[in-house]
């Protein structure tokens, strides 16, 4: 049957029907898909995933239910109150075109309210995490070991959650340096470390390693190198894994197919996963087309922090469904504005990173849409290419360019994207004019900006006898991250554990020990689109800080002023968490 996901809910009536309908047809997918949509459309998220998730647990190929799923564990928090399908959230980690990070963030929510996980975690507040990955390696934990939504969570994401960082870093250490080697004969173990490893390599290894481990590191690296000819790497490759690259444990291809041979296939795979995405990912950074030099020398320090930490690390995507730019833009655009998008036009991408928005934008503007996207890292942008192939985007292409070398282009653009990318440089406001030089009159353009307000806090971490500076190694990083982690709610730097990037290597770099950050304020944005004869169009935020907008200036219809915009955000400093992210267009 059609699934009707934009049911106008006028009334009652809608959801009656169809409950109604499942309590005649409780087996019914479709039947509970077409609920959870009309529970969408009626502003009740959780009634709604709920019912997603019974349907794929019924139907676990139902691609529209994995959809619905994710998209609603985007925005929504998964509590004990909700009654979720542990089988059907786990059967949406099968679909590539979902946001798999925002289900192993509900997934480790679900799992917290439930034994064996709460009872551990508990254990580890009470007794010391020591004592809860004990725990976790006896038959009390034996479940949570064994349990495949936890090693979904594991693998295709990484954690966001403070105490099960505690737990799996104290379990890291407790098999490295108190675990029996024979208890890695256990099957349920073993397949739990090879999860383990993927959830470090996703994370980047971003776990803190005490001065003890490191030592065992350095004489199992070298027992390690001296046996790599042998087959009898098996056991140290594994607890290696935990905490290095695979790609640098192992560099030579033809030693990667010898171990590849002598380990488990559980291993096995998660190795050959790693190896094959590296090689393809420095392949293609040798090959990208390199538009213009990286001469100056702010940008020079903030490529060579992206080499080493190309960010942001993203692992799926929650794609949007090709060319549906013209649905969503009609909130800040008129038509006539977004009439470009109906024939052949231009995009630039500036600063693509890693290249998510890049992908993302390139699939949602459509074929029509050819899209280049730049940065200064040929690393990202080999990152960026390997995810482009994965998700099938043709109509978008790479090159190694400073946006500041962009001023001597002849190529003007229907719409440019520049999101996190101008408050690294030198001199912002002067890199964003280049940008508007290469926008054509009347053409679009999405700018993504530091707060001062919002920053206040980051500001006054920078003045913390503990914090390492921008020069800090990975070691010094994770040892000033940790340090946060532990401190008492409320005190310096742990609003950082609500940012997703605190939970990366290369997004907590990026966030608290940046090589070059410069910071905004509206007033200044107002003034500089005055002077460059840029309109503004409103601001990307969720639907009820604009409803508190709405409330606070009854008067001042959406997208608002930016005059209003700075009282809103003095008396909300929260609101701007993410950036100034907003759109204009130039008149």
């Amino acid at each position: 049957m059609p699934i009707p996901f934009s049911i106008p809910v006028d009334s009652m009536g809608v959801l009656d029907h169809w409950e109604t309908e499942i309590d005649r047809h409780p087996r019914h997918a479709d039947t509970r898909l077409a609920y959870a949509a009309a529970l969408n459309n009626a502003d009740d998220p959780a009634g709604a995933v709920e019912q997603s998730s019974q349907a794929l647990a019924q139907a676990p190929k139902m691609r529209e239910a994995a959809r619905l799923l994710a998209s609603l564990l985007r925005r929504y928090e998964i509590n004990p109150d909700i009654d979720v399908s542990p089988k059907g959230l786990e059967a949406a980690f099968a679909f590539d075109d979902v946001d798999r990070q925002a289900l192993s963030v509900a997934a480790i929510g679900y799992l917290k309210s439930r034994s064996p996980l709460d009872n551990i975690l508990a254990t580890g507040i009470t007794d010391g995490w020591e004592t809860a990955a004990r725990t976790l390696f006896t038959k009390t934990g034996a479940p949570l070991l064994k349990d495949k939504l936890f090693r979904a969570a594991l693998t295709c994401g990484f954690n966001m959650d403070a105490s099960v960082e505690e737990l799996l870093t104290a379990s890291r250490r407790h098999l490295l340096l108190r675990l029996s080697r024979d208890r890695l004969r256990d099957r349920a173990l073993y397949d739990f470390v090879c999860a383990l490893i993927l959830q470090c390599a996703n994370n980047e290894y971003v776990f803190y390693a005490a001065d003890d481990e490191l030592q065992t590191l350095h004489l199992l690296t070298e027992n390690f190198q001296r046996n790599l000819e042998s087959s009898r790497v098996s056991d140290d490759l594994l607890l290696l894994s935990l905490y290095k690259p695979a790609s640098v444990l192992v560099t030579k291809t033809g030693q990667r197919a010898q171990v590849a041979k002598s380990v488990p296939r559980a291993l096995r795979n998660v190795l050959q996963t790693i190896w094959r995405d590296q090689e393809d990912e420095d392949a293609r950074a040798k090959s990208v087309m390199r538009l213009t030099e990286v001469a100056d020398e702010t940008s020079k320090r903030v490529a060579d922090q992206y080499a080493d930490d190309p960010y942001p690390r993203w692992l799926s995507m929650q794609t949007p469904d090709p060319g549906s730019a013209r649905q969503t833009l009609t909130a800040h655009f008129a038509s006539s504005d977004l009439a470009f998008l109906d024939s052949p036009s231009k995009v630039l991408i500036a600063g693509c990173g890693t290249g998510q928005q890049a992908v993302h934008s390139a699939l949602f503007y459509g074929s029509k849409a050819d899209v280049l996207a730049i940065d200064v890292t040929a690393r990202s942008l080999g990152y960026a290419a390997r995810m482009a192939e994965r998700y099938d985007v043709s109509n978008l292409h790479f090159a190694q360019a400073d946006i500041l070398g962009l001023a001597g282009m002849d190529d003007s653009f229907d719409l440019i994207e520049s999101v996190g990318v101008l408050h690294h440089m030198a001199a912002p406001y002067d890199a964003w004019r280049i940008l508007v030089d290469r926008l054509r009159p009347g053409g679009l353009m999405l700018i993504g900006l530091y707060s001062a307000v919002s920053r206040l806090g980051l500001s006054a971490l920078r003045a913390d006898p503990s914090w390492p500076g921008i020069d800090a190694d990975d070691d010094a990083l994770r040892a000033f991250r940790r340090s946060i982690m532990r401190r008492p709610q409320g005190a310096p730097g742990t609003d950082l554990l609500l940012s997703r990037d605190f939970f990366v290597k290369s997004g907590f770099r990026d966030l608290a020990l940046h090589v070059s950050e410069q910071q905004c304020t509206l007033p200044e944005i107002k003034t500089f689109l005055n002077d460059n004869q840029l309109v503004f169009h409103g601001f990307h935020l969720p639907l009820d800080i604009l409803q508190q907008y709405s409330e606070r200036f009854p008067d001042d219809g959406l997208p608002g002023t930016l005059d209003n915009w700075q009282l809103f955000e003095q008396e909300n400093p929260r609101t701007f968490d993410g950036m100034y992210n907003f759109w204009c267009r130039k008149t």
